[in-house]
């Protein structure tokens, strides 16, 4: 790339730790190149970016590129969510109000944050797109919200996921949560577990609660798929993650996810998880004999 005769080089960062990388190629480029940076990584960093490349970036979403047409991977055809989960980026880049965007190009993957939350009417509209356009849907990759997840909504989207055995997403990030995601797991009792792919966010509970969250989803008829907790402003460092209530470290955090993720919980409980030989199981703690001391 570095022998590129470019005059513009626009850099999209869609995780914060990626945004390293993009100094690295800015610093680079910016003497003999017009350099744009923006994305939902760089959200909360701009500050960070100025200083280490004395340019600026693009906070939420750009007008120059957001609506371009064309056949992708991936499309919008709403932006923003009225849930505002506090670790969520999603309200702060897009807003917690929903944008329409009725004349979207169906994608194989659809990127709404909240679909159950549109109106009908308006899910009726995507679905209907989809159809005209005889693109298959291969993943609705950011979800469902089960607050607002009905018998409606599964009949609705139903004949779409099923053509392609798309993944039902949804996800248990609160112990405040149980009640709605049972009743979404009680509306999707026919789907097979595998495709009930529920996120799981951890770290932001004590260890104990995330797992009997965890296990809540397995015990309801669904697969979750867990996320360590990390700041939005996250750069990589991996001491540079704050632990909260029990939990002891961030990699503590990505043995846990290990664990489910890799579906350890088919074959043994977790306190029996030993991902290196010469430390003790981190979870052992779990056990219900330790509980019963």
């Amino acid at each position: 790339m570095w022998e590129l005769d470019a005059d513009l080089v626009a850099l999209s960062v869609i995780f914060s730790w990626h945004a390293p990388l993009a100094r690295e190629i800015a610093l680079r480029m910016k003497n003999r190149a017009e350099v744009w940076c923006g994305g939902p990584g760089m959200f909360a960093l701009a500050s960070w970016w100025r200083k280490e490349t004395c340019l600026e970036t693009v906070r939420g979403l750009d007008d120059r590129f957001d609506k371009q047409r064309g056949r992708y991977d991936m499309t919008f055809a709403s932006r923003g969510c009225p849930v505002n989960c506090s670790f969520c980026i999603v309200p702060r880049l897009e807003g917690t109000h929903f944008t329409f965007d009725p004349d979207f190009i169906p994608a194989p993957k659809l990127c709404d944050n909240n679909l159950s939350a549109l109106p009908a009417d308006y899910q009726d509209h995507i679905i209907e797109r989809y159809r005209a356009y005889h693109q298959p849907l291969v993943d609705a990759n950011s979800g469902f919200e089960p607050r607002y997840f009905t018998e409606e909504t599964y009949q609705r989207w139903k004949p779409l996921l099923d053509e392609t055995r798309a993944y039902w997403r949804f996800a248990l990030d609160e112990t405040r949560e149980l009640e709605d995601v049972r009743c979404m797991m009680t509306i999707l009792k026919e789907v097979s577990p595998s495709r009930k792919r529920v996120y799981c966010l951890v770290g932001n509970e004590p260890i104990q609660a995330c797992y009997e969250r965890a296990m809540k989803i397995i015990e309801w008829g669904g697969e979750p798929f867990c996320q360590f907790l990390l700041p939005l402003n996250w750069l990589g460092d991996a001491k540079k993650v704050k632990s909260r209530y029990d939990w002891t470290s961030y990699q503590q955090g990505r043995d846990f996810c290990r664990y489910f993720n890799r579906y350890g919980w088919r074959s043994y409980p977790i306190w029996h998880y030993q991902n290196r030989k010469n430390e003790p199981p981190p979870f052992a703690f779990l056990c219900p004999k330790t509980w019963q001391g």
